[in-house]
């Protein structure tokens, strides 16, 4: 202090103006440094947040792409074996009545899912074939997608439905082919809660494992139940109860949460050391 005290005026302005520089440099670097990571970490996640929507509407499209060929196949099949029972009445083998009973033993004898059935209805909306007794007979043409289905007799149908055994309604999808020798709409249902058990993976893996973030990014899919169905390195194992390093175990707030971001420390097989990761998550 007494150094500077002696220093002529001329030096101390010049140390002075030095002092302001260096301090306006430093906060400046700050203020940039800030900026910049800030800029650069919104957007990193505007593109894996619009990445994940474009998987969330990829798995989507594909979900119901291979529901609607499931239950089509399984609708068509059908259609066939009626066919082949209505031919062996046909050809005299049986009566009508037991190629009837023969082809509708087979249809209900089939679940679809879980707890998806198969019936038939007629073109007037009467059901003729069902898993449940109580409907046998009923004329349903007052619910919508019985209208549309007396319209349309083949295609696809999303509706909700409540057998008389069951106490609240679910949704539903069928698949309707027609058979006209017994005027038949042959409809192949599922509830759509059970659509994972009619889900084909293998229709949407590559697209979604080809997508890359940086050098080392990648995407992936978990159920609700900590199963990784898409995983370029674990796919088919559970890991519902892993935790980073510091003990948090991000899979549960990942699946309780089921959509938003979170960060993490992860080390997948043939890596030396955990990293810190951020995901992204839509359900």
């Amino acid at each position: 202090m007494h150094r500077f005290a002696d220093l002529k005026i001329r030096h101390k302005l010049l140390l002075g103006y030095s002092a302001i520089f260096i301090l306006s440099s430093i906060l400046a670097s700050t203020t940039i440094y800030h900026f910049v990571r800030g800029t650069i970490e919104a957007n990193i996640e505007s593109e894996l947040q619009n990445t994940t929507n474009t998987i969330l509407n990829m798995v989507r499209n594909a979900a119901t792409v291979s529901i609607k060929n499931y239950l089509r196949a399984v609708a068509e099949k059908n259609r066939d074996i009626a066919k082949a029972y209505y031919e062996q009445y046909v050809s005299g083998q049986l009566t009508e009545s037991q190629a009837k009973e023969m082809a509708s033993r087979v249809l209900l004898s089939q679940t679809i899912g879980k707890t998806g059935y198969i019936y038939c209805l007629s073109s007037e909306g009467i059901i003729v074939n069902h898993p449940v007794e109580a409907l046998m007979g009923a004329d349903l043409s007052k619910y919508p997608f019985i209208q549309e289905q007396k319209r349309h007799k083949v295609g696809y149908v999303e509706y909700d439905w409540q057998n008389p055994n069951e106490t609240h309604s679910r949704a539903k999808a069928l698949y309707m082919t027609y058979f006209a020798p017994w005027d038949w709409i042959i409809s192949v249902s599922s509830y759509r809660l059970e659509f994972n058990e009619l889900i084909n993976v293998d229709d949407f893996r590559d697209s979604i494992l080809s997508l890359k973030f940086g050098q080392t990014g990648y995407s992936y899919v978990i159920d609700s139940k900590g199963n990784l169905i898409l995983h370029p390195k674990l796919e088919g194992v559970n890991i519902l109860n892993e935790a980073d390093a510091e003990g948090r175990e991000f899979v549960r707030e990942l699946i309780n949460k089921r959509s938003g971001k979170i960060t993490y420390s992860w080390k997948n097989p043939g890596e030396a050391y955990r990293r810190e990761k951020l995901v992204l998550f839509n359900y």
